[in-house]
């Protein structure tokens, strides 16, 4: 039986926000009008200029990369499986996103008259008062949740049924969850390949630009494996070992300016890959 529910948990990330945008029914039959088209599109206005909005959407974008990066898949209604091992560093990034996320929210409350005022002319006709929420109800829109919940353990399934239904269902939540944890390692281990995998084909053209974040973000996985590795699986440690050691000990710019070193680089990369194909199938 799996010990999964003991070194690790469930969390869900709801992050809510306004979208500043309606669509215009009005503006929407007369461009297909003008084209003589129908069902060509729908147009939906900005009832907030781009740059009143976008440090808020810019901040839920970050936290929802920093939850599934710190994060493994467990089903489809976005619970994540959370190993204990990565749980202070989890708690602690959210913890500073969502106080960010709130500043932000504070700010854009603060201006949001005037952001409407600055729409009434900006949209002109198109400007309609019942687009815009009463800023009492604004704060509404805005939300930043986490929530925490233990993983199932089919051992702790206590319920008034007959003894063979009890059995029955035991075994589903314990194939479930078998099930699952193969499923997140999967994931983990294309991760892994998805980032080598992208610096051979940065490195093997002898052309190609390529951003210091190349090399970091390889780094940072490899930081992470140790934490993710829920079956604490000695194949993935010992890869994420090789790739720190061959893969994130140069230099951005000296990959850039020393050919003998970026093809050198470029080829332990390649062979790290080989060995990799056969995990992730």
């Amino acid at each position: 039986m799996s010990n999964l529910h003991t070194t690790a948990m469930l969390v869900n990330l709801s992050i809510s926000q306004w979208s500043a945008r309606k669509y215009d029914r009005n503006v929407s039959r007369k461009i297909e009008e003008e084209y003589n088209a129908q069902d060509a599109g729908r147009y939906n206005k900005l009832l907030i200029a781009k740059e009143g909005i976008e440090k808020i959407q810019k901040i839920a974008s970050k936290a929802r990369i920093f939850h599934y990066t710190n994060t493994l898949p467990w089903n489809d209604n976005g619970d994540r499986i959370l190993p204990s091992a990565n749980f202070y560093t989890y708690a602690d990034g959210v913890r500073d996103l969502k106080s960010t996320f709130e500043k932000m929210v504070s700010k854009f409350l603060e201006v949001y008259p005037d952001l409407k005022e600055d729409a009434r002319f900006r949209l002109n006709a198109m400007f309609k008062e019942e687009d815009y929420p009463h800023v009492l109800l604004l704060p509404d829109k805005f939300n930043f949740v986490t929530s925490f919940m233990p993983i199932p353990d089919s051992s702790d399934f206590r319920v008034d049924l007959a003894d063979t239904e009890i059995e029955r269902i035991k075994k589903e939540i314990e194939d479930c969850r078998r099930e699952r944890e193969v499923v997140a390692m999967k994931d983990l281990w294309s991760r892994v390949y998805t980032a080598v995998n992208h610096m051979v084909e940065r490195l093997s053209e002898e052309k190609s630009k390529f951003k210091d974040s190349l090399v970091g973000n390889i780094a940072e996985i490899c930081q992470l494996l140790p934490k993710l590795n829920i079956n604490n699986d000695a194949n993935l440690n010992a890869m994420g070992a090789e790739i720190a050691a061959k893969l994130t000990t140069v230099e951005p710019e000296t990959l850039r300016k020393d050919k003998d070193t970026r093809k050198e680089v470029c080829s332990s990369a390649e062979d790290i890959l080989k060995k990799m194909e056969g995990y992730i199938k």
